[in-house]
Formats: C-alpha cells, structure tokens, sequence
C-alpha cells in the first residue's frame, strides 16, 4: 500500500448471491455499513448478474470517488479451477484520501515544474550561445561585408574585391558566396553602364556638333531689306532634327522661301535634310523654273532612296515687282496669308511628297501678295502637336491666333504663337520638330505732312524715316538725314510765308530711295547759286553758304529741282543695293 491508502478491502458473493465485504481494522470510524458501497455506479441490492465483476479486459480500475475518498478496485480471478480458469472470486479495494494524494501531486508538481524550468532556461542558454557562435556572429560578418562592398562601389575601387569568411556551411555561406558573386556582378555592371555612358556621352557630343552644323546651315533668323522683313523659328524635338526653313534670291527682286519637314527622326533624318536643302536651293539657282527645278530635285532625291525617306515641301518664290507668290506644295501644311482685312490660307492642289515617285509632274500656282501682306508658313510640328487631352493645336488656333496679332510686329507675331502653343501643350513633352516662318511683303512709301514752321520738323521727319527704314545701311539712313536737315532747314529759315507747308515723299524702287520735297514756298533752287566751298572761319574773304548744299550733292546719287503749280519741288535719289 502506498502512503496515501487509507484503506482496504474484498468483496465477494457468497453461494445465495449475497455480497460479502471483509473490511480492513484501520477503517476506523469510517461507517461500516456494507450498504454504503452499494451506491458505487453499475451496482445494486440485488446483485444478479455476476458478470458485473468479470470484466476480463481490464485491471486496476481507479474507479469511483465515495465519501472524498478515491477507490481503485482489482478483481481476483480463480485460477485454479479447471471448469472456469477465469471465474471471479473477489474483488479488492483500496481507497486512498484525496486531499493527501493533491497534496503529494503538488509537492510532484513543484519539483517537476522546478526542474522544467532551470531546464528551460539552460536551453535558453546554451541556445543563444549556440546562435551567436553559429549565426549573429556570421551575420555580423555579412553585414560588415555587405556596408565594405557600398563603399568600394562608391570609391569606384573596383579591383579589390574581399571574400566574405563565415564559418559555416549552411545557408550563411550559401549567403555570403552569394553576395561576393554579387559585388562581381555589379561591378561588372558598373563597368558596362561606364562604358555605354562614355560611348552615350561621345554620340551626344557629336550629336551637339551634328546640331550646331545643322542649325549653322540655315540661313540666319531675321531678314531685313528693302522688299521683306523676315522671321524664322525652329525647335528640334530631339538633339538633330528634320525641319529646315530657307530663304534666298534669285535676283533683285525674286525671294525664295521656302520650309520642308523630313520623315523619321535623327542623323537619318538630319542628312536626308541636308541634302535636300542644298539641292533645292542649287538648282533653283540654275535659271530653272519654279516647275522645272522641283521636278528636278523630286527625281534626284528618289534615286537609290533605300530607307524610303521622303520631304514634305512648301517651296515659294515672291516677285516683290509683281507683288504674288508662285508656289508648289509638295504634301506639305498649306500657309496662310495674311492681308489688313483678312486671313487667306492657300487651299491650293497639293502634290506628293519629294522623293517618292522621280517621273512625277508637280503642278504650279500663284496668288497675290500685296505690299503690307505676311506668308505664314508652319510645319505639322505646330499644328499636331497634342496636349494632356490628346486635343490637337490645329488649324483653328492658329487661325485666331494670327487674327489677334494685327498690331504687332514680326516678332511679336511669333512670340504670341508660341506663347499660345506653350499655354496649350502646358508642358506636355515636345514630340515633333517645330518651324515657324513668316515673311512681310514691305510697303515702302512713306508720306508725311506738316503744316507749321518749325525746326522740330526735321527730327520728326528723320526720326520716322529712320523707323520705317530701318534695314538700310547706316550709311544710306545718314546721307539722308543729313539731305534732310540741310534742305528743310532752308525752307523753314529763309521762306517768307507764316503758313508755310511741307509734304516730304519716300519711296523705293529698283534698289534705289527717291525722296521728294514739296512746300508752297517761293521758287528757289536749292542747287544753283550757291559757293561750292568748305568755310572754315579762317578766311577773311569767304562767305557764308554752299557747304551744306554740296555735301546734299556729294551724298546723293541724283538731285533735281522744279517749280510746278505754285509749289517748289525738290527730287533726291540715292542707291541702296
């Protein structure tokens, strides 16, 4: 019996099936009462059927808890009998009392839990030094590694590359091969990307060279002479582009104009530009028509054109004498011209492009260009461009734009277009080459009407020839103020009417300005009579006058003077070519 019994006893049934119970002496006052073990669950008073007892699976049953005592009960078999070897004759039982078996179990329970405990914590132990000798410290390792092979890469010290050294064989060398196999990597990366960069930063210093020489190539971007004030602008959408504008004469009074926009993009692009500018401009040069020297340029430009590049073309040329324009669009955007009252855009036949097609007849037109009208020509490049929207410029904003620009100069006129073109892509990425040029048919004559007898006539009248002229050279602008000064103040100083009138007559042609004065004043004339000679104060005997009239002489390339219907008139030309 362990400790923790209390007590025990048998049972058994005797021959008229009557439970008989042999009690243990230490039940002491315990009641005695066999009864009292009747209620154990599956029992009864009346005990019929013994199998109750003969549960021949099993032993030491802990069965059931009576009185706060836990019983186990053991059946006793007969062994020894030869009818049934397994018949039962007793049962025994030993209680034991429950509060003492808690209180062993806990003392149990202590003790073990005590000892699972210090256990615990030696593993915890033994484990965190186990883990750092076998991993922090090789971590430690790949993360010192890993910052030394940062900074070689930021020195650019390519050539020292360090094996990292963990002492282990398990996924942490797996590891650090792997990141050693990685700085290789890279640094052979680093090298390629250094190379294509110095290869980059080579084709675009020769992209730079490409662009300056073909910027260099066009003509220069203000025109300014007796027939035409001229403005051009362009805007590549990459370093070389395929837009070119030109503009040159034929003679003294045919311009040239001319804007073309070359398919694909690039040095392709840029040399087939190159080639059909110069091409262009040398057989327009050759005393060939309009008509023949595009056919011409067509034909030379379709041989052996393998990459099939081809030019759209607006190619003009203004008779300033004639005041028109004869043209040939060769699938080209079609221009504008822009008169005092309206906005004509040349809706005219448009021919193939240039470089598709050699036998091809491309069809001439002309239309007037009065003195005072602008040529807008443009390439696709301003017209499709597209904002966030996918919404085109198109030819409408172009349109109105040009309608607002009445007062304003040239320059103004390109400046409002490229403001308004900016406002609308609102910094959208340019995707195609921008050429804008315009071109002003000049109006040269220049009227002006005093009706006073004052000095201030002179600035005013030199002043507003030297704004409306102002492409002369400085020479012509000088010989006139001084022809100017020199006749007005005549007229103002020495004419005796009050209500003296002037009129003052500018105009050029055949590359010559003819001035003409005009005043209600006596007959006088100017050239005759006067001494042709240079008064320096020095000479006792010499008089007054003449110096200013001879230098008029000496300046002008013709002088004249007639009296006609009561007005005296003065006539001046001087050449300007």
């Amino acid at each position: 019996m362990s400790s923790a019994g209390q007590s025990v006893f048998l049972s058994y049934l005797d021959a008229d099936n009557t439970m008989v119970f042999l009690m243990d002496s230490r039940m002491d006052g315990r009641d005695a009462n066999p009864e009292a073990y009747y209620h154990v669950p599956g029992y009864s008073y009346q005990i019929q059927d013994t199998d109750v007892f003969e549960d021949k699976g099993k032993r030491n049953h802990y069965g059931y808890k009576l009185d706060g005592y836990l019983t186990r009960f053991t059946p006793i078999y007969d062994t020894t009998s030869s009818e049934n070897p397994h018949s039962l004759l007793m049962t025994l039982y030993i209680q034991y009392d429950l509060t003492q078996v808690r209180q062993e179990s806990l003392e149990v329970f202590k003790k073990e839990l005590l000892i699972i405990g210090l256990s615990a914590l030696a593993l915890v132990a033994i484990y965190t030094v186990f883990s750092y000798l076998l991993f922090v410290k090789n971590i430690n390792r790949l993360s010192n590694s890993s910052l030394e092979i940062k900074q070689r890469l930021i020195d650019k010290k390519m050539d020292q590359i360090v094996p990292i050294s963990v002492s282990s064989n398990d996924e942490i060398r797996v590891l650090a091969d792997s990141l050693t196999e990685m700085e290789k990597a890279i640094i052979n990366y680093v090298g390629i990307i250094h190379l294509e960069a110095e290869a980059r930063e080579r084709t675009n210093a020769e992209l730079a060279v490409a662009s300056k020489i073909q910027l260099d190539s066009l003509p220069n971007e203000k025109l300014e002479d007796g027939n035409t004030s001229l403005r051009a602008y362009i805007k590549t959408a990459k370093e070389v582009g395929g837009d070119f504008y030109d503009y040159f004469y034929v003679d003294d009074h045919r311009l040239v104009v001319l804007i073309s926009d070359v398919s694909g993009k690039g040095i392709p692009a840029s040399l087939f530009m190159m080639k059909g500018k110069e091409l262009i401009k040398s057989v327009l040069l050759s005393n060939n028509t309009l008509q023949e020297a595009v056919n011409r340029v067509n034909s030379i430009l379709s041989r052996n054109n393998q990459e099939l590049l081809f030019i759209t073309s607006f190619i003009g040329v203004i008779d300033f004498n004639k005041n028109e324009i004869r043209y040939i669009n060769a699938g080209h955007e079609k221009p504008y011209i822009i008169s005092k009252d309206k906005i004509i855009k040349l809706d005219g036949e448009s021919n193939i492009v240039l470089g598709v097609e050699g036998g091809y007849e491309f069809k001439e037109e002309h239309h007037k260009f009065n003195k005072g009208d602008y040529l807008f020509m443009f390439t696709d490049g301003l017209n499709e461009s597209i904002n966030h929207q996918n919404e085109e410029f198109g030819y409408q904003r172009i349109e109105e734009t040009l309608k607002d620009t009445s007062d304003l100069s040239l320059d103004g006129v390109i400046d409002k277009l490229r403001k308004n073109f900016k406002e609308f892509t609102r910094g959208k990425e340019q995707f195609d080459d921008i050429t804008m040029l315009l071109i002003k048919n000049k109006e040269h004559d220049l009227n002006l009407h005093f009706e006073k007898k004052d000095y201030t006539v002179i600035d005013e009248i030199v002043d507003t020839f030297n704004e409306k002229y102002s492409f002369l050279s400085a020479e012509v602008k000088s010989a006139v103020g001084i022809a100017i000064d020199e006749l007005v103040n005549n007229l103002v100083s020495y004419e005796k009417r009050k209500d003296l009138i002037i009129d003052v007559e500018f105009s050029i042609k055949s590359d010559k300005l003819h001035i003409k004065i005009i005043s209600n004043g006596d007959d006088y004339d100017p050239f005759m009579n006067h001494k042709d000679k240079y008064y320096t104060g020095e000479e006792e005997n010499s008089e007054l006058g003449g110096f200013g009239v001879k230098l008029v002489k000496d300046l002008m390339d013709s002088y004249k003077y007639e009296y006609k219907d009561n007005h005296s008139i003065v006539l001046l030309s001087k050449n300007i070519k």
